[in-house]
């Protein structure tokens, strides 16, 4: 809840989120016959200090008056995809369009925008409670507009050399019954990617998404990994990547990216705890020929035989 956040984070939050939501209405209302001038000019605002500073500071305020562990957990997860989520290649997507005006970028950039202010409002049931309860309502998406966004999506890694993820999808029915749903998809779907661009090896993630019976979807995210990291996370835990999903565990970060996503994934087949979303494998981790790999499983949305609606974007 934004309630719960100190003031200054719940200002910092509504900066960022009507940043987010401003550049996606601004695509929104010029994509028939785009000025690419001036939505190069909004895009860029997210590197101007206010906003900078913002998404560098949130949250920190918040964790450091927060002493009851239960609450520090609870607010440490939202924070984290808040941080996170899309906002974090945002700000690389805004670096490209002030290197480089590509038209391209600054799609992207419209694109990332609309799915940080969904993962804004999915957190924070209290920062847009007008749109988030029109992202309840029924509005199918479908994997099409997945893999559009995610096929050559351009990252850098941490040592700064660039990538891009490449798509294989072999599922065609729908991601999501609403945008509330979609948004929760982004969430763990971020995660992944984010923490493949923190550790690849290389300069290509892989992202499959193939159809696991009749009514689960699975998403595997890889990343080749060097031999120190393949071998951290087997000293780690134990042999056992399932832990890196509990929480805690982490190189260089809080650790609570994955688990997130458990909780997700736990949630969206009405699981009761992460535990049990570990142990059924709905989603897990693994080291393959010198790759990470890490799934997740989502319920599956088929059309009923109807004509597929119009999606927007």
């Amino acid at each position: 809840m934004l309630s719960l956040l100190s003031q200054s984070d719940q200002e910092r939050t509504r900066s960022l989120y009507a940043y987010a939501k401003g550049v996606h209405l601004c695509w929104l209302s010029m994509r028939d016959a785009p000025d690419w001038d001036v939505l190069r000019a909004q895009v860029l605002a997210l590197l101007s200090p206010p906003l900078r500073a913002a998404a560098q500071d949130l949250g920190r305020d918040t964790m450091a008056h927060t002493s009851d562990g239960d609450a520090t957990l609870a607010l440490g997860k939202v924070l984290h995809d808040l941080r996170g989520g899309a906002l974090m290649s945002l700000q690389l997507y805004a670096h490209l369009a002030e290197w480089d005006p590509d038209p391209a970028h600054l799609r992207g950039a419209a694109y990332l925008a609309r799915d940080q202010a969904k993962i804004m409002r999915n957190a924070l049931p209290d920062l847009d409670p007008e749109v988030r309860s029109a992202d309840e309502a029924e509005k199918p998406h479908f994997m099409q507009t997945v893999v559009e966004k995610w096929d050559g999506f351009r990252f850098e890694s941490a040592d700064r050399q660039a990538g891009q993820v490449d798509v294989a999808c072999h599922y065609d029915g729908l991601l999501a019954s609403c945008c509330l749903e979609a948004s929760a998809v982004d969430r763990v779907v971020y995660n992944y990617v984010n923490n493949a661009t923190r550790f690849s090896a290389g300069s290509n993630i892989c992202m499959e998404i193939l159809p696991v019976g009749e009514h689960t979807v699975r998403w595997i995210v890889a990343n080749p990994i060097t031999r120190d990291q393949a071998q951290w996370l087997r000293q780690e835990t134990g042999g056992d990547l399932s832990q890196l999903f509990r929480g805690g565990l982490t190189r260089g970060g809080n650790g609570l990216g994955l688990s997130n996503c458990a909780d997700f994934v736990a949630a969206a087949f009405g699981l009761p705890d992460i535990d049990s979303a570990l142990r059924g494998r709905y989603l897990g981790a693994m080291v393959e020929d010198g790759w990470y790999l890490a799934w997740a499983h989502w319920p599956a949305l088929y059309p009923d035989g109807s004509e597929r609606p119009v999606v927007t974007q």
